[in-house]
């Protein structure tokens, strides 16, 4: 990944007062914490338990009570939660950054897709998120929204692409991988990197984040199982036909290392 080496730009963000981070029960928000600890930002996991997304005042009161200098939100839940969050953080002047997903962009589009292109989700998922979006960005102009594709982590577990191919394998005792899926997708650790630098150094607005270079669901299947000497039975199937890859100048760039 090329980063360029750019001060900090962004005044909300210090590491004088903490981070919060919806979402760490999942895939993406622990690999964000932890690259935002090795840049010296403290860290707080925001605890469904003791506040449900649903307590809106209770919300609103916490996030006015511990002042963090940025929220990130990545976690699943209403709307209106990542919406307060947002309007609670234009009102003490912290940075908010939501994760966003390519699904906004629907099966009968065709990547990659720019940021001038319109999404129109075509599933209940890609909907939901582009719902969020909207709510965000009416509540705080200033938020960051960064739209994800597929993650990439060397490992089992979590909602991710390793993952989802050894279950498949366990499963249905090989792997159906399309020649003409290409995958928006990224490294889960490059992600981390680039959300870190989007809250640092980036104005406000809507990003684009893929690090696929142009490879379909079986060249991406393939490498990895070399990668990781998987004893992976992959099959080529054109019977899913979809492109879903992003651009966006704007960020640091990304690029699938799979030899």
């Amino acid at each position: 990944m090329e980063v360029t080496n750019r001060p900090r730009c962004n005044p909300m963000i210090n590491t004088t007062h903490p981070i919060l981070l919806t979402g760490m029960s999942g895939t993406v928000a622990p690999a964000v914490a932890e690259e935002l600890q090795r840049r010296g930002h403290g860290v707080i996991a925001w605890n469904r338990e003791q506040l449900p997304p649903e307590d809106l005042a209770g919300a609103r009161a916490f996030i006015a009570r511990t002042r963090p200098s940025a929220i990130v939100h990545c976690a699943m839940g209403d709307p209106d939660w990542g919406a307060g969050m947002a309007q609670a953080c234009a009102e003490i002047g912290c940075a908010f950054l939501f994760t966003g997903s390519a699904s906004v962009y629907g099966k009968h589009q065709v990547g990659p897709f720019t940021i001038d292109r319109v999404p129109e989700p075509d599933d209940s998922y890609g909907r939901y998120k582009l719902d969020c979006e909207r709510r965000i960005l009416a509540a705080n102009p200033q938020a960051h929204i960064v739209r994800l594709g597929w993650q990439i982590a060397l490992r089992s577990g979590g909602n991710q692409m390793v993952d989802f191919l050894q279950r498949a394998q366990k499963e249905q005792g090989h792997i159906d991988a399309s020649t003409a899926w290409f995958p928006a997708c990224s490294f889960l650790s490059d992600t981390a990197r680039v959300l870190a630098d989007v809250l640092e150094r980036f104005a406000p607005g809507t990003y684009l984040l893929d690090g696929n270079p142009g490879l379909s669901f079986l060249q991406i299947a393939m490498a990895l199982r070399s990668r990781l000497n998987a004893d992976w039975d992959i099959r080529p199937t054109t019977a899913f036909v979809y492109n879903n890859m992003m651009r966006d100048d704007r960020l640091p760039k990304v690029s699938l290392r799979l030899d």
